[in-house]
């Protein structure tokens, strides 16, 4: 055998060694997936050393993500950003120009998110509900007592105005108490008799009319209106933020969701994830292993 062949060998197998024990260790990082056993006996480097240190890896990353990444103060200088406030200001002006072009009518725009049943029942819940609140407020006795009393001194302040007003005002006055208190009582009982049914009509009609109407009409000449909602978002959201962001994280207990996860994970998809991650780094290290192994080689056969 040629000197030169000689003296390559020992590099040569020793870049095989390197390339493939580091190849090997790799792979002794996943596999075997379980423990592998000789009657009772647990063969050593089984399994793995990812599948046998999972619990105390998963544990050690949902403790790094919720203290360091994942945490109120991280998680508020972020959402509380300018940036993500511009994104959010971004938003309602998209929202608003869209609204103010939107030719479609409101009943259309509603239809996209809600089906015609639900639609249907949220309007005729809404006008019930209004109906109700207002028609206990017509009710109140003490609005027929203030109503008649209105329409008492807008009667003296005809009569006062008139030829021998004063005579008449005097006169009136005197009946005063029991015309009012009567007209009260008429007021009461129309409004106790009729008030619920006309507001249900007049309720009807305007929801009708207002489900009809385009929303760029409803829109039209309200900016003012965008300006007010663009403000309260943004008050709202910093509010929810600073006040339930920690609630809502110790609610959620990312360190607990991070390890559930990473423990309930399979093992073969766990490979792929971290060699397709890694890739590029372990190709590196099976290929320093070569190296190494074809350098010692070398050295060897100098020594």
């Amino acid at each position: 055998m040629p000197p030169f062949v000689t003296f390559m060998v020992g590099p040569v197998v020793g870049a095989l060694i390197g390339g493939l024990t580091n190849r090997v260790a790799i792979r002794m990082l996943f596999r075997p997936y379980t423990a592998k056993y000789i009657g009772p006996i647990r063969l050593p480097l089984t399994p793995g050393i990812i599948p046998k240190e999972r619990e105390n890896i998963s544990k050690a990353i949902g403790s790094t993500i919720s203290d360091n990444l994942l945490n109120s103060q991280v998680l508020s200088a972020t959402l509380l950003s300018d940036q993500m406030y511009a994104k959010l200001t971004a938003a309602v002006d998209s929202l608003q120009a869209r609204m103010m072009a939107n030719q479609e009518s409101l009943q259309q725009l509603l239809l996209h998110y809600l089906s015609p049943d639900e639609l249907s029942s949220l309007s005729l819940q809404l006008q019930s509900d209004i109906t109700h609140a207002l028609y206990l407020k017509l009710a109140d006795k003490a609005l027929g007592d203030r109503v008649a009393a209105l329409a008492i001194d807008q009667v003296m302040q005809h009569l006062a105005d008139s030829l021998l007003g004063s005579v008449k005002v005097a006169l009136f006055d005197l009946l005063r108490s029991s015309i009012q208190s009567r007209l009260a009582d008429i007021i009461n009982e129309m409004m106790r008799d009729n008030a619920e049914h006309l507001l249900a009509d007049l309720l009807h009609t305007e929801a009708d009319r207002l489900l009809a109407m385009p929303v760029c009409n409803l829109c039209r000449d309200r900016e003012a209106l965008f300006d007010q909602l663009r403000t309260i978002l943004l008050k709202a959201y910093r509010t929810v933020v600073e006040n339930s962001l920690p609630r809502m994280l110790a609610t959620l207990n990312i360190q607990q969701i991070v390890e559930q996860r990473i423990n309930a994970m399979d093992m073969a998809e766990t490979e792929h994830l971290i060699t397709s991650i890694m890739n590029r780094e372990l190709k590196a290290l099976v290929w320093f292993g070569v190296l190494l192994g074809f350098l010692l080689g070398f050295v060897t056969n100098i020594l």
